[in-house]
């Protein structure tokens, strides 16, 4: 699925808060903790760990970073989780003094997903949608701040 969002604040802002690779649970509140596990500048190949409420947790990788423009994260690996794999690619691109956010997500269900799949998606998606909101509220607030 994909999930569209016009954010009131310059595509920067925006790339500023996803770039904070590792500190996702500062403005991600489905995100109980989170820790960059690479080391070095975010960039291709970068990896952070997850811990989602009330449950479960990540390995992720940022497949593809091109500033300001694209970051595509790799779920690789997951934990008490209905998926066993998925894809995040973050699209920001300047719009009417804003940026807007293109957010497609992929997922690979595994037993439990598969068991209980619309429910999944509906969960998915509540969740993904949560993320877009959170991101624009805290790019927006590095605006007025």
């Amino acid at each position: 699925f994909t999930i569209t969002r016009q954010i009131d604040a310059p595509v920067e802002k925006v790339w500023e808060v996803l770039d904070d690779f590792g500190e996702i649970q500062r403005w991600n509140p489905g995100v109980v903790a989170s820790e960059l596990t690479s080391s070095g500048p975010v960039s291709e190949g970068s990896t952070r760990r997850c811990d989602f409420k009330p449950f479960g947790g990540v390995h992720e990788r940022i497949d593809e970073y091109r500033q300001n423009e694209r970051m595509k994260i790799t779920l690789y690996e997951t934990f008490k989780l209905p998926i066993s794999s998925a894809v995040a690619d973050f699209k920001l691109s300047a719009n009417d003094d804003g940026t807007e956010l293109t957010l497609h997500y992929s997922y690979e269900l595994n037993l439990l997903g598969k068991l209980a799949s619309g429910y999944t998606r509906k969960q998915l998606m509540k969740g993904l949608g949560g993320l877009a909101k959170s991101l624009a509220a805290e790019s927006e607030g590095l605006t007025t701040a």
